[in-house]
């Protein structure tokens, strides 16, 4: 009798001890870590605070920041970065939508892409641009004579690794602003397969216009 306890107790406490180790490995499973999703192992891209002084509440270029023949004419200032960001690129694109047959197409005249910038950066001074950054652009209409009513695309990203070779193209430029705006506030999610974004660990989005130039600008162009 004494020996059938004994049994059944070992059997109970090894069926709590079975318990004990599920719960322990669903408990070590359930956390996520730095740039990847719930216990899935993929890789995720957080939202970046990004900001410009140079822009209004309501999105509109302040009148005071005119077009330059810069690389990136606009200030921007974001804020932190993920942990393991590596590198960070900003992006340019000035983009519009034209009649395609009975609809309309995404067109990008014009873009640029300036990436190496070290990740301890917070900001960018308006046609300032850090010693040792790779610059790469498509199109030759960075400032154009009728500006109202232009959108740009201005975005920073955080990369999680270091690459030579970030060159952007016509087609590279299209994707980059399409995702855009189809999630003009980014969030964090599942991140986007593709050259740059791919390694993209963080993102910030900023989307910005032209309103009607100065009276002085309105008066000098009608003459």
């Amino acid at each position: 009798m004494m020996r059938e306890e004994t049994s059944k107790g070992l059997r109970c406490a090894w069926a709590l001890a079975l318990v004990v180790a599920a719960l322990a490995l669903a408990s070590c499973g359930s956390g996520s870590g730095s740039g990847s999703g719930s216990g899935s192992g993929e890789p995720m891209t957080s939202a970046i605070d990004l900001k410009s002084p140079g822009v209004e509440a309501n999105g509109v270029i302040k009148p005071s920041v005119s077009c330059g023949y810069g690389s990136l004419w606009i200030p921007l200032e974001w804020g932190g970065l993920p942990e393991d960001t590596k590198e960070l690129a900003v992006l340019l694109a000035r983009f519009e939508h034209v009649k395609d047959g009975n609809g309309k197409k995404l067109v990008v005249p014009f873009a640029d892409l300036v990436s190496q910038f070290a990740p301890s950066e917070h900001q960018l001074v308006a046609n300032v641009l850090p010693e040792g950054v790779r610059w790469s652009y498509i199109g030759r209409e960075n400032c154009v004579p009728v500006r109202e009513g232009q959108t740009i695309l201005l975005e920073v990203f955080a990369l999680d690794r270091v690459s030579e070779s970030r060159v952007l193209n016509r087609a590279l430029a299209t994707r980059l602003t399409e995702e855009a705006l189809t999630d003009p506030e980014p969030k964090e999610s599942p991140r986007s397969p593709g050259k740059l974004t791919n390694d993209t660990a963080g993102i910030g989005r900023l989307f910005v216009s032209y309103g009607p130039p100065p009276p002085e600008q309105s008066v000098q162009a009608s003459k």
